[in-house]
């Protein structure tokens, strides 16, 4: 189900790809024969294989709704959690599609809805050919939902997957459901503020929190910690209209209601994830210089998988930007300052850095360096990266350990790319994750690449393409999307699982595969290193 927060596409034009298993028939033009294809579930490897979708009317898209979701209540008594959940897949992503389709048909009265509030009756009140539309929509689960700046959107109801699936799906599945159904009764977010209370969105982290702990392999894990993240943050920070701080610079003016609130978090949640990254917050509010300083030090806690998975050390004073730019000269001496563009002259590149972070691993202390490099006014060919560096301190003497020049990263027209996260890859090996990105001719694609420390020595694991997608002249046409986490297997290095999904309208997972490292690397299937570009 879509998320409220998500960055929201409204009236776009549809031109979606669709699995086989629903076959494009739309409504009722072949009705049991479509519904009888549509919901079969013994060839679920097709779930990932697109197929354009036709431009249909609501009413047809509505009647393909209605007429699976009662071939899927006929078929949920007696069969097993795992077919339930393949039911739900294919479902779901037939309805995802469709509420494209039909808000682009309907987005003539979308756009006015706001407008029919009455200020006398407190309430909307459409005109008459509005609520037909509306109680059409209404009898496949759907309504206009207002999500603020005056924009309205088309959204399933909140209960529409659990009062239909009820307890026929696997654990994990019923309560992520479950959870969003609950959430979107209300509005989290709009007009750059959080609209419930700061006690509420602490119980939304809690909730996620929970949820990761007993399904922290789930097809639906990569999207639950997008919304511990997104809740955890906005409950310590809030947003732009609703900030925890009066004034940005100054710690000491933090909301009176919201640090009683967190010391009564930490009362009664000492010993979770989010208890302790509160108690930090709590503790850095004397020591950290701004508010901006704070965020540094939570930030990485929240994108932790547990608190205690590193031990992030402050600035040290003893190795700073000049101390390291001492120790990689040498090397980067060493470098052309320009690169040759095909088909055009040389380029020169600026180098800056771009993050430098210190952690203990196996009781030594570490720092490592990222530095972006960017070829300006490079031309569209992929020309610019990033660069990491590793430092070890030892008898009280940093030292270089280890370095990658084009480590990861890059993009079009010169960009660089950037560090995202560091990350636990195994107990006692650190990664860092490099992000890049390209856009040409309506084409736009993302990727990660994993950088591993691995006996003091920088090794790239991983090379994923994260998104996908083609916006033509009448908007979004195509977006797929592969998130990935790392499973706490034991092993020296974790298991990579990565989902799959469509992110037309929101992220949808439909797909997940778990891989394990192997010969100095993640081998994932070449589509997963596809841009489209």
């Amino acid at each position: 189900m879509k998320r409220m927060f998500n960055d929201l596409k409204i009236g776009i034009p549809f031109f979606l790809f669709c699995t086989v298993l629903f076959a494009c028939n739309g409504g009722n033009k072949k009705s049991k024969s479509a519904t009888s294809k549509i919901l079969d579930t013994t060839n679920a490897a097709h779930l990932n294989k697109p197929q354009d979708l036709q431009f249909l009317t609501t009413e047809e898209y509505v009647a393909g709704i209605v007429s699976r979701r009662q071939a899927i209540e006929k078929q949920l008594p007696g069969i097993n959690q795992e077919t339930a959940a393949q039911l739900y897949h294919v479902f779901s992503q037939y309805v995802d599609t469709a509420l494209i389709g039909m808000s682009n048909n309907e987005g003539v009265w979308l756009d006015k809805y706001v407008n029919y509030y009455s200020e006398k009756t407190h309430s909307i009140n459409p005109p008459a050919n509005v609520e037909q539309r509306i109680k059409l929509l209404a009898t496949a689960g759907i309504e206009p939902w207002g999500i603020g700046e005056g924009y309205t959107i088309l959204r399933l109801v909140p209960t529409f997957y659990t009062d239909l699936f009820k307890s026929s799906l696997p654990p994990d599945y019923k309560a992520y459901l479950q959870l969003v159904a609950d959430e979107d009764t209300v509005l989290f977010s709009a007009d750059a503020g959080i609209m419930i209370s700061v006690n509420l969105v602490g119980k939304r982290v809690l909730n996620w929190e929970k949820y990761l702990d007993a399904y922290p392999t789930s097809i639906f894990a990569p999207e639950a910690l997008v919304l511990y993240e997104r809740y955890c943050y906005g409950y310590l920070f809030g947003e732009e209209n609703t900030p925890t701080f009066d004034e940005h610079e100054k710690l000491s003016s933090i909301l009176p209601e919201n640090k009683t609130e967190y010391i009564s978090f930490v009362r009664q949640y000492e010993n979770t994830k989010t208890g302790k990254i509160v108690k930090t917050f709590l503790d850095n509010l004397t020591t950290a210089r701004s508010v901006l300083d704070l965020q540094g030090i939570i930030a990485p806690l929240i994108k932790q998988r547990n608190i205690n998975e590193f031990e992030i050390l402050p600035k040290q004073s003893d190795f700073l930007e000049a101390q390291i730019a001492g120790l990689t000269k040498p090397v980067y001496d060493t470098l052309p300052i320009e690169i040759h563009m095909s088909g055009g002259p040389s380029v020169e590149l600026t180098r800056t850095t771009d993050s430098i972070i210190y952690f203990k691993q196996n009781n030594n202390i570490y720092c490592l360096a990222m530095f972006t490099n960017t070829a300006k006014g490079a031309g569209a060919p992929v020309s610019g990266w990033v660069d990491v560096w590793a430092f070890k301190k030892a008898d009280d003497r940093w030292q270089t350990i280890s370095y990658l020049i084009e480590a990861g990263g890059g993009g079009m027209y010169g960009s660089s790319g950037y560090f995202n996260n560091l990350i636990k890859v195994g107990d006692k090996l650190t990664g860092v994750v490099i992000g890049g990105a390209i856009t040409h001719m309506g084409s736009n694609a993302s990727w990660d690449d994993l950088i591993v420390l691995k006996d003091d020595k920088l090794m790239k694991v991983l090379h994923l393409v994260t998104q996908s997608s083609y916006e033509g002249a009448t908007g979004m046409q195509k977006c797929n999307e592969n998130r990935w986490l790392l499973e706490h297997s034991g092993k020296e290095f974790y298991d990579l699982i990565i989902v799959s999904g469509s992110c037309i309208n929101g992220f949808l997972p439909i797909n997940k595969i778990t891989i394990p490292y192997k010969d100095g690397s993640y081998k994932v299937p070449d589509k997963y290193e596809y841009t489209g570009i």
